[in-house]
């Protein structure tokens, strides 16, 4: 194309072509033009719309071949190719999530194809969905594109929408709830098994109320809850009376808009009128008070009396989910419960009746009777709620999961440990048994310590995360750790007693140990990279001064601190706080932004 030309015609004049005539012509051809304005749109998590328009928009009837290529590693894979295409729009779908991908047009040039145009597009992550209408969550019309989540990605619900959950909702590791506007939980469940707990506006409708008739009920939120904040949904006022521990007896008294019930503490509310009654989070404009669902494990403490045949603690239900009364009861069986029941009340009476099986609704109030009086405890677990995945699932989900893979080698021995986060795990499990692996490798070999047991390949819930880290010799020796395989996503960091050795995939750190079990000298700290969804860390700042922590961030959304064995100690949202109740030793301040993470370790003295 667009190239000068030159022919010549001849006409011979003798059979033997010796003599000839001739005339010359000079011409050149057009250029091959390429499509313009070439865009995409539609772009979901497994499809994307390429668009564009003929380079010369005079012409008419031409074909274009497509080229769509994966990015794969540094270089592009061919995906979808096809000549002869004659539409300006074409629709790729069976495409893989957060991926990369390039589009090639070229337009028809006589018998081939001219320069092609190219454009680049990613996938988006699976399930980001938008709720633009009020509505139910099973509602098509809810949901932006028509589609409705299916517990991956990400749910925003836009300023003014309220979005009503009936179904029961398991939030999994990849899944975000972030609410610009509202959530109503209404005879629906929400089950958090992530660490997460960004669910901004709550709302938690009770509808098991009637005028006229009490009900017994509680709060489903994580901190101690101010009477101000209930408000009518169908019905009118109410009015509530408290547990009055000190006497052993409901209090006398009705109680006021500014009384404070503590978390999973059940509490007795009478309706004025017929209707379902709102707990909200979010009553007042100026943000306070600021309650979040309830998305850990609670251990309530009470001085009970003995008054009215027994000993008597006040409950609730403290998820927004159904809670199995027999796994409560299994998890307190050595509180000293009287006879291993709850105590439900069924409209007028407290009824023994059924109360070692079956589930609380969510905001339902209970009574457990203790044996004697005194401080009494109980406990409430995340996996007490009846959608919670089990264990064998947490399992299965983690073969799925990329391992840290570590080793420790010598002249003589190389031994493997593992290590994966997994937000359903419930504890470390073993697949290699640490004790059979001792007597056979010979001078020495790793394991983790996790509640007792000695296990060369560990999965823990939450990061950041201590693993305390043995290793048991046969003798003096000296060994090198190998960081083998570190996956994208983690950050692993070997202390050595007062040095931090950061570990990166094929670093090596040599060391002598001693014969013996070495135990408690070596700890990996493991904690989840800074990726680029996360905020730079000159965007958070941590600072720590005989005890007070401050912070310097912007739209802090929660803090969170860690000891040593990977257990959250304290939670808050404020900027500045003081941890007065904690141990001296080293713990990791974790800081959620609006813009993503921050984890950094501390000393407490």
């Amino acid at each position: 194309s667009a190239t000068h030309y030159t022919a010549e015609v001849r006409s011979y004049c003798n059979p033997a072509m010796e003599r000839y005539s001739s005339k010359t012509v000079e011409f050149t051809t057009v250029g091959c033009y390429s499509p313009t304005n070439v865009t995409v749109t539609d772009i979901t998590s497994t499809s994307a719309k390429v668009s564009w328009m003929r380079g010369n928009p005079t012409l008419r009837g031409l074909q274009f071949r497509y080229v769509l290529e994966k990015k794969t590693g540094e270089t592009y894979t061919q995906v979808q190719t096809a000549d002869g295409y004659v539409e300006t729009a074409k629709t790729f779908t069976n495409l893989e999530p957060e991926t990369l991908y390039r589009v090639s047009i070229a337009e028809q040039c006589g018998t081939a194809y001219g320069t092609p145009t190219t454009i680049t597009f990613t996938t988006s992550s699976p399930g980001n969905f938008v709720a633009i209408n009020t509505g139910g969550w099973s509602s098509t019309a809810t949901w932006q594109d028509g589609r409705i989540p299916d517990g991956l990605g990400t749910i925003t619900i836009n300023d003014g929408v309220t979005v009503t959950l009936g179904q029961t909702l398991v939030l999994t590791n990849s899944y975000t709830l972030t609410n610009n506007g509202t959530l109503l939980i209404n005879n629906g469940e929400l089950v958090n098994t992530t660490i997460n707990n960004d669910l901004g506006k709550v709302k938690i409708a009770f509808n098991s109320t009637e005028q006229g008739k009490w009900s017994f009920v509680g709060v489903p939120f994580a901190q101690n809850y101010r009477l101000e904040t209930i408000a009518p949904y169908e019905g009118s006022d109410v009015a509530v009376v408290l547990y009055d521990y000190p006497n052993g007896r409901w209090s006398n008294d009705w109680a006021t808009i500014n009384n404070i019930v503590p978390v999973a503490e059940g509490f007795f509310l009478w309706p004025f009128y017929y209707g379902a009654i709102i707990f909200n989070n979010d009553y007042n404009t100026d943000g306070t008070p600021d309650y979040t669902l309830n998305n850990s494990d609670i251990t309530v403490t009470r001085n009970v009396v003995n008054s009215s045949g027994g000993n008597w603690m006040s409950l609730a239900n403290p998820y927004p989910a159904k809670l199995d009364i027999a796994k409560f009861l299994s998890d307190n069986s050595e509180a000293g419960l009287q006879g291993g029941v709850t105590y439900n009340f069924n409209g007028s009476t407290f009824d023994v009746k059924n109360c070692t099986s079956g589930s609380l609704p969510v905001c339902e109030g209970f009574f457990v009777n203790f044996s004697n009086s005194g401080n009494k405890s109980v406990t409430f677990k995340k996996t007490q709620m009846t959608s919670y995945p089990t264990a064998s699932a947490a399992k299965n989900k983690t073969a799925q999961n990329p391992w840290i893979e570590m080793s420790l080698v010598n002249k003589r021995d190389e031994v493997k440990f593992y290590f994966v986060q997994n937000p359903l795990a419930e504890q470390g499990y073993d697949k290699y048994d640490a004790n059979k692996l001792f007597a056979t490798t010979g001078v020495a070999e790793p394991y983790f310590v996790t509640d007792g047991m000695n296990l060369v390949k560990e999965e823990v819930k939450e990061l950041p995360y201590y693993a305390t880290l043995n290793v048991r010799s046969e003798q003096d020796t000296l060994m090198t750790f190998v960081a083998d395989k570190i996956p994208e996503g983690y950050r692993v960091s070997l202390i050595d007693g007062e040095q931090t050795i950061e570990m990166n995939e094929g670093s090596r750190y040599e060391t002598n140990i001693s014969a013996g079990e070495n135990a408690d000298r070596f700890k990996l700290l493991i904690q989840n990279n800074v990726g680029l969804n996360q905020v730079s860390q000159t965007d958070i700042t941590i600072t720590n001064s005989n005890r007070h922590v401050a912070i310097s961030a912007e739209a802090i959304s929660n803090v969170e601190v860690f000891n040593a064995l990977g257990q959250r100690v304290y939670q808050t949202k404020a900027s500045t706080f003081t941890l007065s109740g904690v141990q001296s030793g080293v713990y990791v301040v974790r800081v959620s932004t609006a813009k993503g993470t921050k984890s950094q370790k501390i000393v407490v003295e």
